[in-house]
């Protein structure tokens, strides 16, 4: 039967964690690897026929507040990326919003958040 040293020991305990920490650092790198970075999505608004062309803004001078603020998810092919950026082509710049007034709504107001999808079949 072979005898134990501290100097085996010691050995012994320091080859696992060095193969536990290697380990580790290869999977934090393949995990950044494989998925870091943004796919874009451009939306591009139909010209219209008559002037001004492009929509406008609209806004009456009201501002709405909401009990709350639900998020709903739209599942988009990020194409392996792990982010989505969605732009609107082009800029519609709106003119300075004055509020004038005020308005309690009874409902809750929802907001669109576009997400990488994990499948897309």
């Amino acid at each position: 039967m072979a005898r134990l040293t501290t100097a085996s020991i010691t050995a012994s305990i320091t080859a696992s964690i060095t193969a536990s920490v290697l380990s580790l650092l290869l999977l934090a790198a393949a995990q950044t690897a494989a998925a870091v970075c943004t796919t874009t999505t451009t939306i591009t608004q139909s010209r219209l026929p008559t002037p001004p062309f492009w929509s406008q803004c609209s806004w009456d001078g009201t501002e709405r507040i909401y009990p709350s603020t639900a998020t709903a998810t739209v599942p988009v092919d990020c194409h392996g990326c792990d982010a989505v950026e969605v732009r609107m082509e082009p800029i519609v710049h709106c003119p300075a919003m004055v509020i004038t007034a005020t308005a309690t709504e009874a409902t809750a107001t929802t907001r669109y958040r576009a997400v990488c999808a994990t499948s897309l079949e």
